[in-house]
């Protein structure tokens, strides 16, 4: 049980961390998970569109299929955990084992970000605590009859503020679900799930269970082109970025080359420019060029991501909430961030989104961190790496790093990141600590290895052959 906070009379105590999941590990920085109430036979059943079923025409889809909520232990798990974070991710690797295995499906099992699963189809271990027993808030949540009318109340409004909670959740696990273009079935939640619970006035979240599910490869196989954790086609009104009837800028229209000050003011930022490309009609690409002089620090910089409308806004908002761009329609835009005020080129012309194909990323790379502290510029790493594509979606990057005339190995798979369904040009993998590592392209012979998305960076890479 959640430990508690101080009640008092006129409001609900302050809610803590969900109760039987385990903490989350400190390496890797992931945002909140996005929590439901959704069981078995009511989760939902993913869409097939007009386009997801000219995809697949021809083509039979795997299937994945939900076993319900089982109980699982901090000190006895009943299935090894084999990987924190990505869904998607988790899914491709079972998916792998079972191709090697021979195996047709699998066990996965979900219990906040932690993810664990089985190419085993006969793998019962899931069930080894029994089945999870569901206790939804419901009534004045364990009211007695000692309970004097203050009491009552107090639980009463504990429980509608649970089942009010749980309703938002839901949602929100709705609006986050991860579908699967090769398999239809249930979707798969993003973060895991979590119940809420009431004991007397005080609400909290429980998760001391998992998500089962059986995944059911394609009798058909699967595309060897393709990515198999790659989510459903989208619908038109998904990909539109032309005029809009609300008054707001479309997409469409702010895309462009934009530029900024020379030297802006209270900023060491010379050469500022900024490439905006629509994602359908409420997300962008941006690429960010500048150069830091500050002296004795002096450097290229570069940055790339996707920022979500804030909507009813010509604002957009990448996932660090202090990091937006607000639109006019004269053709400025000001950031919050870096040099904030940038104007479209006259000559810059509309753009439309290039995906960056994996394959056209194969061959013979070099790239530089480029320190922007002078004095170090002599001792900057160089990279020499060849990467090989395995997909549309992914690659193997593999080579040297020298630093200090040392030679350091450089592998790793890169994976295309999809924000809500919209393929970008980001590839993200894991550095030697575990911690992300995302690499941005503007077109297949030109990246940028930044630590997150729209942070700055001092790593180019360019492809050589």
């Amino acid at each position: 049980r959640a430990s508690r906070a101080s009640r008092g009379d006129a409001a609900l105590p302050v809610l803590e961390p969900v109760v039987g999941q385990p903490e989350a590990s400190p390496v890797e920085e992931l945002p909140a998970p996005v929590l439901g109430v959704v069981v078995g036979e009511g989760m939902e059943a993913a869409p097939r569109g007009q386009e997801m079923e000219r995809a697949n025409e021809g083509t039979a889809r795997g299937s994945i299929e939900s076993l319900g909520r089982w109980n699982e232990k901090d000190d006895d798990p009943a299935m090894p955990i084999k990987m924190r974070g990505d869904v998607r991710v988790a899914l491709v690797k079972l998916v792998d084992e079972l191709v090697q295995n021979g195996a047709s499906s699998g066990i996965l099992a979900i219990r906040g970000w932690y993810i664990s699963w089985s190419a085993s189809p006969d793998d019962t271990s899931y069930q080894r605590h029994g089945v999870y027993e569901s206790r939804e808030p419901a009534g004045e949540a364990g009211a007695t009859e000692a309970d004097d009318e203050v009491a009552r109340l107090k639980k009463a409004l504990a429980a509608a503020e649970a089942l009010k909670r749980a309703a938002e959740e839901a949602k929100r696990r709705a609006e986050n679900a991860t579908r699967f273009a090769d398999f239809e079935g249930v979707t798969l939640p993003s973060g895991g799930e979590c119940e809420w619970r009431v004991d007397g006035d005080y609400v909290y979240r429980f998760g001391g269970f998992m998500s089962v599910y059986r995944v059911t490869l394609p009798s058909g196989g699967l595309d060897p082109d393709k990515w198999a954790g790659r989510p459903p086609p989208l619908a038109p009104a998904d990909l539109y970025t032309g005029p809009r009837s609300d008054g707001l800028l479309s997409t469409e229209e702010i895309s462009g080359e934009y530029s900024a000050a020379c030297i802006c003011a209270g900023c060491p930022w010379i050469c500022n420019s900024m490439t905006v490309v629509p994602l359908g009609p409420d997300m962008i690409e941006t690429w960010r060029t500048c150069c830091l002089f500050c002296p004795p620090f002096i450097g290229p910089i570069v940055a790339g991501g996707v920022q979500t409308r804030n909507p009813g806004t010509n604002t957009f908002r990448d996932p660090h909430p202090s990091k937006i761009v607000t639109f006019s329609a004269d053709g400025t835009a000001r950031a919050t961030q870096g040099c904030g005020n940038f104007k479209k080129r006259r000559t810059s012309q509309k753009r439309t989104f290039q995906k960056v194909d994996a394959r056209d990323l194969a061959g013979n790379w070099r790239g530089c961190f480029c320190h922007p502290l002078v004095y170090s510029w002599p001792f900057s790493p160089v990279f020499c790496t060849t990467k090989t594509a395995l997909n549309e979606d992914q690659y193997e990057e593999s080579g040297r790093c020298c630093f200090l005339c040392l030679p350091i190995p450089i592998s790793g798979t890169h994976t295309r990141v999809y924000v809500n369904g919209h393929p970008t040009n980001g590839f993200d993998s894991t550095n030697c600590c575990g911690a992300p590592d995302f690499h941005w392209h503007r077109d297949p012979g030109c990246a940028a290895q930044n630590p997150g998305s729209n942070a700055g960076s001092f790593i180019f890479a360019k492809k050589v052959g």
